[in-house]
């Protein structure tokens, strides 16, 4: 749930006080209090009655709840709705060189990207479309473009890692992969597309087509990744880059940090197609990643407002605490039965 506007929220303020200044009360004895010689009498007498002590508790919560409730109805409640965006298709593309095999991140690289992406596919709603493609040594399509995401699953657990990094082939196959109707018309690229956050709800329309393309490592065969680039952005195809594993060194060339992901051409294919590009240190990031990325291309988000219900609910506390302080709380003195032989005044 969210609200609309949180000043509304500060009314609460009055009702803290409104609960102190009511627990204070209850804790002073009243003014027409008198002694009694006999306590335990009186004790022992009302011991065989049910105690209708906390009925005079009740009323004074049904109005602070009603309170409550009526402040939080005026901040405007609501409550988002998932709905499914138009239907896309979206290419996975993961690395299976053999530097996925390392253990940084939990159980292995590979293993961990493998959770991530069948977590992805997972989360979009029925009726994507969604291809696979590994690429190590040389790319290939393992599992082309369907509606049936169980079949992808089952091909994302078959991965197994070995061999060099080509991602500029991995790049092409994708693209190769894609159905003709779904090129889009060439996307220009924001200025700020590898920074920009993605996963807000009603986020932009989502092209016909996207490539996730996720490795750790460097280009080190095959085609040119930026001649690849070009063919994505020619046909409008957005690539989302993420990288895992370990970052450039910090101290430049000379450092003891091998094996790290090529940060600048991630970010690079990304901004050229409109993409944008993630870095995940953990395996909890990635997880975070591939799930933010599910929710703004799979799903829309619809604004339910739900105020009328909590309005109702403080008029209803409202008068459930009048009904109950006129009926309980009433002290008014009425007359008892008359004694026999006692005639009425």
């Amino acid at each position: 749930m969210e609200l609309a506007d949180t000043a509304p929220l500060w009314w609460l303020a009055p009702v803290l006080v409104l609960l102190a200044a009511y627990a204070a009360s209850q804790g002073r004895r009243a003014p027409d209090a008198v002694p009694h010689p006999a306590v335990a009498l009186l004790r022992a007498a009302m011991a065989t009655r049910p105690s209708t002590a906390w009925r005079r508790h009740l009323p004074a919560a049904a109005l602070l709840l009603s309170m409550v409730l009526a402040a939080i109805a005026i901040a405007r409640p609501a409550l988002r709705t998932p709905i499914p965006r138009e239907r896309t298709t979206i290419v996975l593309v993961l690395d299976t060189s053999g530097s996925m095999q390392a253990r940084d991140l939990f159980p292995s690289r590979l293993a961990a990207a493998q959770a991530a992406a069948r977590g992805f596919v997972a989360s979009l709603p029925d009726g994507f479309r969604v291809g696979l493609v590994q690429f190590a040594s040389q790319a290939s399509l393992v599992q082309p473009v369907t509606e049936d995401l169980r079949a992808v699953r089952r091909a994302i657990d078959a991965l197994e890692s070995d061999g060099g990094t080509a991602i500029g082939d991995g790049l092409q196959v994708a693209l190769a992969s894609l159905p003709p109707e779904t090129f889009a018309s060439p996307t220009t690229a924001s200025p700020d597309a590898g920074t920009a956050v993605i996963g807000a709800p009603a986020g932009p329309p989502v092209p016909p087509a996207v490539v996730l393309l996720l490795t750790d490592g460097q280009n080190t065969e095959g085609t040119d990744p930026q001649v690849a680039t070009g063919s994505a952005r020619d046909q409008g195809v957005p690539v989302f880059t993420i990288g895992i594993g370990g970052r450039a060194a910090p101290f430049g060339p000379g450092s003891n940090r091998t094996n790290s992901v090529d940060e600048a051409l991630l970010g690079e294919i990304a901004a050229q197609t409109g993409g944008q590009y993630y870095f995940a240190p953990g395996a909890g990031d990635l997880n975070r990643i591939y799930a933010d990325l599910g929710r703004a291309l799979g799903w829309d988000w619809e604004r339910r407002e739900i105020g009328h219900w909590f309005g109702a609910g403080a008029l209803l506390g409202a008068v459930i605490a009048t009904v109950l302080a006129s009926f309980w709380l009433d002290r008014t003195p009425r007359p008892g039965p008359l004694a026999p032989g006692v005639a009425a005044p």
